[in-house]
């Protein structure tokens, strides 16, 4: 059997990794470290479950490790001005990714790579971005996990030269929802939902920093569905961002993205108690959508914020570009317009459509109790989610 996990054990195995020694200020990451670690022996994990969480664990580490070093060596990096970013919060299944990959065909937009949140360090440079070696190392990554679980080909893309998500960047403030998506660890999960990760956008900040500083330039283009648990501090961070909501009925979406997590716990060799998964998804996801409503009393949190049906972006996808670019006051270029055409005719996404089958008792989803807990969501949106279904398809 493998060796438990440790805090001072995994700081010592990054530190001696780097031979760095100095994790910086606690700027608010340590909380979601040590409860991460304390959840995963809770679990009473398998070696293949251990082994997986120390190889990210120290990894994770060791690029606080370097990030403080780049620091001390070069300081012009954090004194970078990270702009206004264009930033994609809806609930995860709501057409994020589709709106996201349009967003991110203006040739004024730069998106960070899915390579890039897995191994933001060294900081990337333009001229070899687009052969750099991290490239083949999180392909490999992938291919390992699909050999695990192939049906994840059927759910989302895996191509690590697309634009990626600032949930995986967020694993370095060790306050992410990947954790429980790839490792399970429930007591984690209810910290996550009840804490608002101080600092985590000091951390978030700073990778976009030190992706920007030698890689290429832009109007910074994001996504990630778990920036609705704190806008507060995104805009704080970012006073000039735009952010974009899709709305689609959420006790539909909690179906699909629990058959998705099931599948990653699947390639990582977690727990795959369906119920538990459902159950997890719920509150995580209620919590966040939650917090988010509550945020958007704030008539400076309301006007950074357009809302799009998924309904309306699958049926007008260039049109919905056409709104965000209109409400925030973008030149919408015909360059972009040629490229959305394309993608649209050319995207392999198109294949995966009628794949993906789930429901929500599949996972013990009560679709009456999600609308009921969420009433104040229903109200609102009640408008852009179009017609209850009782059956889910993605």
């Amino acid at each position: 059997m493998s060796e438990p996990l440790t805090v001072a054990g995994l700081e010592t195995a990054a530190r001696e990794a780097t031979s760095l020694d100095d994790f910086g200020p606690d700027t608010g990451w340590r909380e979601g470290f040590e409860r991460l670690v304390a959840s995963v022996e809770a679990m009473q994990p398998n070696d293949q479950l251990r082994h997986l969480a120390t190889h990210n664990i120290v990894g994770q580490l060791s690029t606080r490790l370097h990030f403080v070093d780049d620091d001390k060596q070069h300081p012009e990096i954090a004194e970078q001005d990270i702009g206004e970013p264009l930033i994609v919060i809806g609930l995860p299944r709501t057409g994020t990714t589709i709106c996201y990959d349009l967003l991110c065909l203006d040739p004024e937009a730069r998106a960070p790579r899915e390579w890039e949140w897995y191994i933001p360090w060294p900081p990337p440079e333009a001229a070899s971005f687009d052969s750099d070696p991290r490239i083949a190392q999180v392909t490999a990554m992938y291919d390992n996990w699909l050999e695990h679980a192939p049906q994840l080909l059927d759910i989302q893309r895996f191509d690590c030269t697309q634009a990626g998500e600032c949930n995986h960047g967020m694993q370095y403030h060790f306050a992410s929802t990947n954790f429980p998506a790839e490792l399970g660890v429930p007591d984690y999960a209810e910290w996550l939902r009840g804490s608002e990760a101080p600092g985590q956008y000091i951390s978030h900040k700073r990778m976009l920093q030190n992706f920007q500083w030698k890689g290429p330039k832009g109007r910074w283009t994001l996504k990630s569905p778990q920036h609705l648990f704190d806008l507060p501090a995104l805009l704080e961070a970012y006073p000039g961002a735009m952010l974009v909501w899709t709305h689609r009925d959420p006790a539909l979406t909690f179906s699909s993205l629990s058959s998705m997590i099931a599948g990653f716990l699947a390639a990582f060799g977690g727990d795959k108690d369906k119920a538990a998964i459902g159950r997890d998804v719920v509150e995580t996801w209620m919590a966040g959508m939650n917090r988010a409503l509550v945020a958007r009393n704030d008539p400076a949190i309301e006007e950074r914020i357009i809302d799009l049906a998924h309904k309306d972006v699958v049926a007008d996808p260039r049109g919905a570009i056409q709104r965000i670019y209109d409400r925030f006051g973008l030149d919408f270029l015909d360059e972009h317009k040629t490229r959305i055409d394309r993608f649209l005719a050319e995207n392999p996404a198109a294949k995966r459509l009628g794949k993906h089958k789930h429901s929500p008792e599949q996972y013990g989803i009560d679709i009456n109790e999600v609308r009921g807990r969420m009433s104040d969501y229903y109200e609102r949106f009640g408008h852009l989610l179009g017609k209850p279904d009782t059956g889910a398809k993605s």
